[in-house]
């Protein structure tokens, strides 16, 4: 009996460590520094570095778990991200539960934008969910390209707006 005390104690033990391990690596990023940010203050790169680098280390290797733990490890909620990036709360469960077989390009760079993931990010994101994006392939994709490695920190208002003046469909 005592060792199944024990046993549970250590369980419990270890699971109480995990979760607290969890709940650090959620709190760790809260933003990326902007682009402005970095340009008029260069030695806010090492932030951004150190973030990057944080999150480089523990980041899953399946699209779903990977868009689950960037929105988590932002301290971003499904209602929140549903906000910015327009994208129903369900779907947005819908795709990190895998209970949504396929999602469309646009749909994870909404995400991407509405999360404001740096380029490092977005198109690793955009690569493991089985699609490929070149800033050659044509005018859309390369306008795709543009939006993610340079206005990554806008809202997607301003995203569209960008799309609708060149004559492409808004992301959400």
């Amino acid at each position: 009996m005592n060792k199944k005390t024990v046993r549970s104690n250590s369980l419990t033990m270890t699971h109480n460590v995990s979760k607290n391990e969890k709940m650090k690596k959620k709190q760790k990023i809260k933003s990326f520094e902007s682009i402005y940010e970095i340009k008029s203050h260069p030695k806010k790169f090492e932030n951004y570095y150190s973030k990057v680098s944080m999150l480089c280390d523990d980041l899953p290797y399946d699209f779903r778990k990977k868009l689950r733990y960037l929105r988590e490890s932002i301290g971003m909620t499904r209602e929140k991200l549903e906000e910015k990036s327009y994208i129903s709360y369900q779907t947005i469960k819908e795709i990190e539960t895998n209970q949504k077989r396929g999602c469309s390009l646009e749909t994870i760079i909404a995400l991407c934008i509405g999360m404001n993931l740096p380029p490092e990010f977005s198109f690793d994101l955009i690569k493991m969910s089985g699609f490929y994006i070149e800033s050659y392939d044509n005018e859309k994709s390369c306008l795709y390209c543009y939006i993610l490695r340079n206005l990554y920190d806008c809202e997607i208002d301003d995203i569209n707006q960008i799309l609708q003046i060149n004559n492409f469909d808004p992301l959400s």
